[in-house]
């Protein structure tokens, strides 16, 4: 059996005397969709900070594609492979499409990123990789339209597209489809569905429609515990799952 790509284990993460993540063990395979869904205050945020740095851990390991990286700071997990969006957009409202896109391949190049006095070129790898994302999905109509006139929906795919700048080997998404309207979320599934190619992809997700469509395996978490892991069809019928969690079937 292969080894996971995304390993946690007994991640604990704690404030003050409070437990957010308690001994958490995660396996995620390659070239999977693994969804991490639970209530509020179920501690998958947080496991998500840990996973990229924003918050150190208490105790546990973190292991990207073999390598421990739990006590690497959050500017270098990129650079080793994890990318991420967030859950509240998180873009250059008064740039273009492609130039948040730009900032975002050249915040992974620290040495030449920002050096402002000197241009970077109009055509360049990055540049063709950047139209390679956008066209893939669905944004590459949108270039030269600032990110403030965009429709929520169109937001959440360029902030995915972002994170894609990176090639990342695990993609981190809290929440894809937050705030999207009915008819905007059909596309974010097709995108995901789309990535299995070249990432791993890891979610955390209220749309349990979403999850049920697109993930492979499903990790359950209440009181920053682990309580269920297993297909969605696994998930949707265990009991501790729906009384913990849904309260009803999936």
């Amino acid at each position: 059996m292969a080894d996971p790509i995304l390993q946690t284990i007994d991640l604990t993460k704690k404030y003050g005397d409070f437990f957010a993540n308690t001994e958490v063990s995660i396996n995620v395979m390659a070239d999977t969709i693994h969804g991490v869904i639970g209530p509020n205050g179920a501690g998958k945020t947080t496991l998500f900070n840990c996973l990229a740095g924003t918050v150190p851990l208490t105790s546990g390991k973190i292991r990207l594609d073999g390598r421990e990286i739990g006590k690497k700071p959050q500017h270098v997990r990129p650079l080793l492979g994890m990318g991420r969006s967030f859950q509240v957009t998180s873009l250059f409202s008064d740039l273009t499409v492609l130039e948040n896109l730009r900032l975002a391949s050249q915040a992974l190049q620290p040495a030449k990123g920002f050096v402002f006095w000197k241009s970077l070129p109009e055509v360049s790898a990055d540049i063709d990789y950047a139209h390679h994302v956008l066209k893939r999905i669905g944004l590459d109509i949108e270039t030269s339209t600032l990110a403030a006139s965009l429709s929520h929906g169109q937001q959440r795919l360029l902030e995915v597209a972002m994170a894609l700048m990176a090639r990342p080997k695990v993609l981190l998404l809290d929440e894809p489809t937050s705030g999207m309207g009915i008819d905007d979320v059909p596309q974010m599934i097709k995108l995901l569905r789309s990535l299995r190619k070249e990432c791993t992809v890891v979610l955390i997700e209220h749309n349990i429609h979403l999850v049920t469509e697109v993930c492979d395996i499903v990790t359950v978490m209440q009181l920053g515990t682990v309580i269920a892991e297993g297909t969605p069809a696994e998930i949707s019928a265990d009991e501790a799952v729906k009384t913990a969690y849904l309260g009803e079937d999936i």
